[in-house]
This record gives structure tokens, C-alpha cells and sequence, in this order.
């Protein structure tokens, strides 16, 4: 049986109000013909399927395009389920009919599933079903899988408080311990004749994450140790982090396939793909990595000599469409004239940092000796955003900078 993997699309997103919407069509178009050329049986997208809870019209339509095309009418298994970006409604409103195809729209993690009530030849079908898990039979290859399905597990969408402590150890202790017991409680159902698998949104410790994963955790708290993902599964199949990896501790091999694009300069050096494995009842799984090409790369430059060296970059390397992220050592600030000259020369400038010797002297003095993170925090945001913070950004700063230090020095 073979399976792809692919996770956090985020339809919709835009990169400082640039759309990316043409990147994306590409993209998806690019996951189905992998599909397709992998003859794969059964595809799993681990959650974060658009960017808000209300995207626009045309990421709707791109989503309902795309598991169309991977479900090749029917006959291979498609199953979605919603991040912490997704509103589960949306996200499971097509069932009734998606279902028809072999498509699977799972949204909330009490969503209570049912098994096909007509079988039809040559067709994937729920052969059985409940909360939280479905068993597929892929008639390309007649075989079964059985598949846990846990969609962004939070307190709000699960209908339960973890703990009622407000310390984030405890928070996390609680919140790891429950999704042990939620995979526990699932051991039972699982069997010897088919290929297990599980599949979930979650920041589990050890990963590497970048800028572009909006936490909505506070220091950590809804994180989960390694040690609680089930161990009697071949594979488990991971969204939220967008960097495509392996996690380690885990009782079974899981990874995370991380976004099909690049979403922030931070992630401007990640290799974008999805991940490929082909199962048996039993077997090893041993996945493999199937490069994605589609969207404008992300580019963060430093140009020591300044616009005359970042003129050479354009004239040499710089032809081609991307997104940028540039940072000039001039002499001196630079005009708006000057800058609005700059913008000209690539259409896909996003961040121009200028970086005067004063301002370099500054910044080092700062960085070696000073012990007030307020003024480091300054001038860390007049450097990255170019313009002073205001008063309440400083405070909400200090505020988040205090309950850091707390949570460490409670750790120690």
C-alpha cells in the first residue's frame, strides 16, 4: 500500500499582503501528479488545510479541486483533518457527499464517523468506523488500513479542561497524559492483517519549528512528550510544524511533512516535499522524501557593499521570481527616493533593512553590554521593522519577557 503524506497547505496565505495564490494552484497541481505517478493508494493531509478560519472563495475552491483529483474518483483514499488554523465545520461540511469518493473530511476530534452503507466495486469504502479512527478498505491493492484520525486536540474543540492549574508545566503534563489516553484507549481496535496508522495536528517536543507556525500556546504548555504517540502503529503522520522531519522518542516512526511551501524567511533554506512510504500488514515503514519544485523561493541576503553589490546580485542571480528578504550596509540612512528606487528592481522585495555604521556600533554595543531588555528590544524592532514600537508593544514585550524568565526559573 502505498501512502503520501502532506500537510499544513494553508490555502490562502499571503506572504506582507503579497498573493500567492498562483504558487499555490501550482503546488496542489504538483501533489496530485506525484500522486499520480507514485501510483499511491491512500493520501493523509495532517491539518492546517487554509490559512483562517474564513478563506476566501478561491482556496475553497483549490482545496475541493485538488482531493478531488487525488481521490481519482474513488479509487484512492483521501483523508483530511482540521489543524488550529482550520474551523472544523468547514472542514467536514462536504462529507456527505465526499464521502461518495473516497474522500474523508474529518473535523473536530468527537467527530463520530460511520462506515460506508453502500459498497461499490472498484471503490474505496469505510468498512468500519467510530470515534476517532476508520477502516479502509483499497480495493487497488485489496487491502486494508486502519487509520487513527486525531484533528487539532484542543481544550475548546474536545470539550473538556486538561487541568484546572495555570502552570504550564502542569498544563503540559496534563495535556501529554491526555493524548496518551486518547491512543491507549484506540490500542484494541487495531490489527495484525492490516496496515495501522495514526494520524494528528501536534506540536510534539523535540521539533523544529520556524516563524511562520502561529503558537497559540504559551510557553509550550500544549505540547506533547514524545513517549505518548502510540506505539502500535507502523507510522504517524504529523501536522503543524512546517519543516519536513522526523521526530525522535517516539514509540513508533513519526514525522511531520511539513508545509508544501515556503510561509516566512525563516524557513527560506527548508526543502519542501511530501513524504512517500509503502506499507504492508506488519511491515517496516520506511519513508522517503519526493522533492516539491512549485512556488517562488524565499530569499534572506545580506549585502555587505550595499545597493551597489545587491544591483550585481539582480543583474547576475536575481532575474528569476522570488520573495526577499534584503539587509544594506550603507553609509548613511537611506531617502525615500532611494528606497522606492530599490523596490524597482525586484518585484518581490518584501523587507529592505538598512544597516548604517552607526547603527551596526549601536546594535553590538547593545547586544554585549547591555542588561535591559527593553532597550534591546528597541532596537532589535527599529532594525527589523525600520520604524519606532509604540508604547504598548513595549509593555506586552516586558510582560511576555517576565513570565519567561518565571517559567525558567521555575525549571531550574
Amino acid at each position: 500500500m502505498k501512502i503520501l503524506h502532506t500537510a499544513d497547505w494553508h490555502l490562502g496565505k499571503s506572504i506582507e499582503g503579497r498573493e500567492r495564490q498562483e504558487e499555490q494552484i501550482k503546488v496542489m497541481d504538483e501533489i496530485c501528479q506525484i500522486a499520480d505517478e507514485e501510483q499511491i493508494d491512500l493520501v493523509l493531509i495532517a491539518g492546517d488545510i487554509y490559512q483562517t478560519v474564513n478563506p476566501p472563495a478561491w482556496a475553497e475552491n483549490l482545496f475541493y479541486e485538488t482531493i478531488h483529483r487525488l481521490s481519482d474518483y474513488g479509487k484512492r483514499g483521501v483523508i483530511v483533518i482540521s489543524g488550529n488554523h482550520d474551523q472544523p465545520e468547514r472542514i467536514k461540511a462536504a462529507n456527505p457527499l465526499a464521502d461518495k469518493q473516497g474522500i474523508y473530511l474529518v473535523g473536530m476530534p468527537t467527530d463520530q464517523l460511520q462506515p460506508s452503507i453502500f459498497t461499490r466495486d472498484g471503490q474505496v469504502i469505510v468498512k468500519d468506523a467510530g470515534i476517532g479512527w476508520l477502516q479502509l478498505n483499497l480495493p487497488k491493492k485489496n487491502e486494508s488500513a486502519m487509520v487513527s484520525v486525531l484533528p487539532y486536540p484542543s481544550e475548546s474543540r474536545i470539550k473538556q479542561l486538561f487541568t484546572q492549574s495555570y502552570d504550564s508545566k502542569e498544563i503540559r503534563k496534563a495535556y501529554s497524559e491526555f493524548i496518551g489516553k486518547w491512543y491507549t484507549a484506540q490500542e484494541s481496535l487495531f490489527k495484525k492483517d492490516t496496515v495501522n496508522l495514526a494520524m494528528s495536528h501536534l506540536f510534539v517536543q523535540g521539533g523544529s519549528a520556524s516563524d511562520s507556525e502561529i503558537e497559540i500556546q504559551v510557553g509550550g504548555a500544549y505540547t506533547v512528550e514524545p513517549n505518548h504517540l502510540p506505539s502500535y502503529v507502523q507510522y504517524v503522520a504529523l501536522g503543524h510544524l512546517h519543516r519536513p522531519q522526523a521526530v525522535k522518542g517516539t514509540p513508533s516512526l513519526t514525522r511531520y511533512a511539513g508545509s508544501p511551501l515556503a510561509y516566512s524567511f525563516s524557513e527560506a533554506n527548508h526543502k519542501k516535499s511530501v513524504t512517500i512510504l509503502d506499507l504492508k500488514p506488519g511491515g517496516t515503514a520506511e519513508p522517503y522524501e519526493i522533492p516539491l519544485r512549485s512556488g517562488n523561493p524565499l530569499i534572506a541576503k545580506d549585502f555587505v557593499n550595499g545597493i551597489i553589490e545587491f544591483e550585481t546580485w539582480i543583474e547576475e542571480d536575481g532575474k528569476n521570481p522570488a520573495w526577499l528578504d534584503i539587509t544594506l550596509h550603507v553609509p548613511h540612512p537611506l531617502s525615500m527616493e532611494e528606497i522606492t528606487r530599490i523596490r524597482k528592481m525586484h518585484d518581490g522585495i518584501i523587507h529592505i533593512r538598512v544597516l548604517t555604521p552607526e547603527l551596526e556600533e549601536a546594535l553590538n554595543t547593545i547586544t554585549t553590554n547591555s542588561k535591559d531588555p527593553a532597550e534591546l528590544f528597541h532596537k532589535f524592532y527599529q532594525f527589523k521593522v525600520g520604524a519606532e514600537p509604540n508604547r504598548e508593544v513595549v509593555q506586552l514585550f516586558l510582560e511576555l519577557f517576565q513570565q519567561q524568565e518565571e517559567e525558567m526559573g521555575d525549571e531550574e
